[in-house]
């Protein structure tokens, strides 16, 4: 009867955590990422070619959001970018969610590890195209940041954009985008970057290890549940 009583506890955790867990998607997203140019160790110019696009750039695959530095000191940055097609879509809570793809960048022995730092995300005004000149698109909203550090492949973020896209809407644009970028460049003289992918809009904060109220209050009235059983059996 103990054991039972203990499977029915943790089966409510696990259905809790499935409830609280749900998510609902209001439209996927197309991703890229576009860098500057680097030559004799000092950038030459901004935003000039695709590091992931869906042309196949340097062999890498599409629908990759590299965010980071080739060559270190800012030489060359490469910022990630993801837009959503507003067509037929309505105001209401939205979140920009994203997944962490790897530790390193696109390019084998140059950029193929990670950095720790802050990566800032920011809205801009979009067409429905991948554009080079996205990359230094002028900025609508700071959306928020977070920090690289103890991140790991999986891990999702959620950020708030329900004014933001609230605004776009009422304003009659025809695409918003997202762009990730390094907080501080030629922090790490080495480089180094992350890459993200599976870019969408959710009605919900799907953030990843950050435990919901809910699961909280049933792991609280489990972890007493099985004490009070323990007491009884005494």
């Amino acid at each position: 009867m103990k054991s039972k009583s203990i499977k029915i506890i943790l089966g409510s955790i696990c259905l809790g955590m499935s409830f609280s867990a749900h998510s609902t998607l209001i439209t996927n997203g197309f991703t890229f990422a576009v860098a500057s140019s680097c030559s004799g160790g000092v950038q030459t110019a901004t935003g000039t070619h695709f590091h992931s696009n869906t042309g196949g750039a340097f062999g890498n695959p599409a629908g990759l959001a590299e965010v980071g530095e080739f060559g270190g000191s800012a030489c060359e940055e490469v910022r990630g970018l993801s837009e959503y097609n507003l067509t037929g879509l309505s105001a209401g809570p939205a979140f920009v969610t994203f997944d962490v793809f790897q530790p390193g960048g696109l390019f084998p022995g140059g950029n193929d590890f990670p950095f720790d730092g802050d990566i800032n995300v920011v809205a801009y005004q979009a067409n429905n195209a991948e554009d080079v000149s996205d990359y230094q698109q002028t900025a609508v909203g700071s959306v928020g940041s977070f920090s690289t550090v103890g991140m790991a492949v999986g891990d999702v973020f959620s950020f708030d954009i329900t004014t933001i896209l609230s605004n776009a809407i009422a304003s009659s644009w025809s695409s918003l985008g997202m762009r990730l970028e390094v907080s501080t460049t030629g922090s790490d003289p080495n480089g180094g970057a992350w890459v993200f992918n599976n870019f969408r809009l959710t009605s919900t904060d799907d953030t990843s290890n950050v435990p919901e109220p809910a699961i909280l209050v049933l792991i609280s009235l489990s972890l007493a549940g099985i004490g009070y059983k323990r007491f009884t059996s005494v």
